[in-house]
């Protein structure tokens, strides 16, 4: 097997057709050898459900009983038998040239894996404010450059095997999320080279109650969380140093924030002062679990 497409999956069963539709109609180089496994992290689900068509790819849908995102991620890398991991979400879709894109890459750029963008679509035009789709619109690079840290997550990754042995999605992070960052950033801390591709397309549709400022500060605030809780394990000289960088960072963000609103941009103000105080509280050792309920 070449490449092994992973998707883990909860209670989208409309977004993971669409997901699968479009891998079904993918452009794939001749002789290339692709499977596709969905891991069902829906405890509810039953043991039989059947996976909605994906244009002939050969297909297996595991369950993860345990609500946990890291472990689902887990099952599927475990399960997989290619020589890529491609990883997408169930709330995405790829362009027919998704895979070629990504191997062209990795071919012209040798690394050990590659990433794309990602472009935001409103998944209801008539609900949620669709002028808050900046906000979910990651940044991008040119083709062949090594990507930051930042933008390294599982929402659009072709990512070599054999980098897996012996390393997994941290379970401590299942239901914050952040769980994809922090594992590719130990990878790089091993010497992975993860290089971008702005071929390889991926659309995202943001279902409407996402497109809230309520929604965004509270993911701004898990955002910052998640890199507290990651400071943490550093020595008690860098936690210290991390705390007070992140008490500074809330006074500037709270300082800042009469000048964000006077620009017509409080909104993105309120969410730095969010992501400081969910940083602060990761450091506290309060951890912030978005996907619990």
């Amino acid at each position: 097997m070449d490449v092994s497409i992973c998707v883990p999956t909860y209670r989208r069963p409309a977004g993971l057709a669409r997901l699968l539709a479009s891998l079904g109609r993918m452009k794939l180089p001749p002789g290339l050898r692709v499977e596709l496994i969905v891991v069902d992290n829906d405890p509810a689900a039953p043991e039989t459900a059947s996976l909605p068509d994906a244009g002939g790819l050969p297909a297996r849908r595991l369950r993860e009983p345990e609500r946990n995102i890291a472990r689902a991620r887990n099952r599927a890398v475990e399960a997989a038998r290619g020589a890529w991991l491609a990883f997408v979400d169930d709330d995405e879709q790829v362009c027919e040239a998704w895979l070629h894109a990504c191997l062209a890459q990795v071919e012209q750029t040798p690394c050990d894996g590659v990433f794309g963008p990602v472009v935001a679509r409103a998944e209801r035009a008539d609900a949620g404010d669709p002028r808050l789709l900046a906000f979910f619109t990651p940044e991008r690079f040119a083709s062949g450059v090594r990507v930051p840290l930042s933008a390294l997550r599982t929402g659009n990754a072709f990512v070599r095997r054999r980098l897996f042995e012996g390393v997994a999605f941290d379970p401590a992070m299942g239901l914050s999320g952040g769980e994809d960052m922090e594992l590719f950033g130990r990878l790089c801390a091993r010497g992975a080279d993860f290089r971008w591709c702005s071929d390889a397309v991926v659309e995202e549709w943001v279902a409407p109650e996402r497109l809230r400022a309520g929604w965004l500060i509270r993911r701004a605030f898990r955002g910052g969380n998640v890199h507290g809780r990651l400071l943490l394990r550093g020595s008690r000289v860098q936690i210290a140093r991390a705390g007070l960088r992140a008490a500074a960072g809330l006074v500037a963000a709270l300082a800042l924030l009469p000048l964000y609103a006077i620009a017509g941009r409080a909104l993105r103000g309120t969410m730095r002062v969010a992501s400081a105080g969910g940083r602060i509280g990761g450091l506290g050792g309060y951890g912030y679990e978005e996907y619990r309920g």
